[in-house]
């Protein structure tokens, strides 16, 4: 069993899970490897009664190709795909691909790429602003758009492209997840509830 990640609340939740982690060892010969295991300390802890068995980890951690653990943490969570959405519009810019096409590329190869991401963190302006660049780079071979980006975004039985509004779609999948976990979370004390609530506030 490989990277496994567990969440405590607490010293009592910590002991707990190593106990069962030692009931589980007793029953199938399996060891936790210390050497390959790090704790990550969010918030304040008292460690002094109760000393974890693993080393804090004091920068950033990776779970499931997303960053957790600082402020840098979201910038170099939205980084990594924007680097391999950049790649993979560079490969499909050596096709001779129709707008319709390109929009197609947009929707279904780079936009699930991002997306990923949105269900962690909120999209941060400069990131918005590097999607936007790439997206109309891509439609037209040129930093200059010779059609307004408002008017590519539209239906094509509205006059538009259907070219994808990313920034807006990668939002509203980040406040919609939001939304989701509060009115699915029935404790209103819980950390991740008002978490939550903190970023709804500009639309609550």
């Amino acid at each position: 069993m490989n990277d496994v990640t567990l969440f405590c609340t607490d010293g009592k939740s910590v002991q707990s899970l190593l106990e069962a982690c030692k009931d589980f060892g007793k029953a199938s010969g399996a060891k936790i490897n210390v050497d390959k295991s790090q704790a990550k300390l969010f918030s304040r802890w008292d460690l002094c009664n109760e000393p974890l068995s693993f080393p804090i980890e004091a920068g950033l951690v990776k779970i499931l190709d997303i960053w957790f653990g600082g402020p840098e943490a979201a910038a170099k969570s939205w980084n990594e795909p924007l680097a391999k959405v950049k790649q993979k519009l560079g490969f499909w810019s050596l096709r001779h691909l129709s707008i319709e096409g390109k929009a197609l590329v947009l929707r279904n190869d780079a936009l699930p790429v991002l997306q990923y991401v949105a269900q962690a963190w909120p999209l941060l302006a400069n990131v918005a602003r590097a999607v936007n660049s790439m997206v109309f780079h891509f439609v037209w071979h040129s930093k200059m758009d010779r059609v307004k980006r408002t008017v590519m975004h539209k239906e094509h039985r509205k006059g538009g492209k259907a070219v994808p509004d990313i920034p807006t779609i990668l939002r509203a999948f980040f406040v919609c997840g939001c939304v989701r976990i509060t009115l699915m979370n029935e404790n209103k004390d819980h950390s991740a509830y008002r978490v939550f609530r903190f970023f709804l506030l500009p639309v609550w």
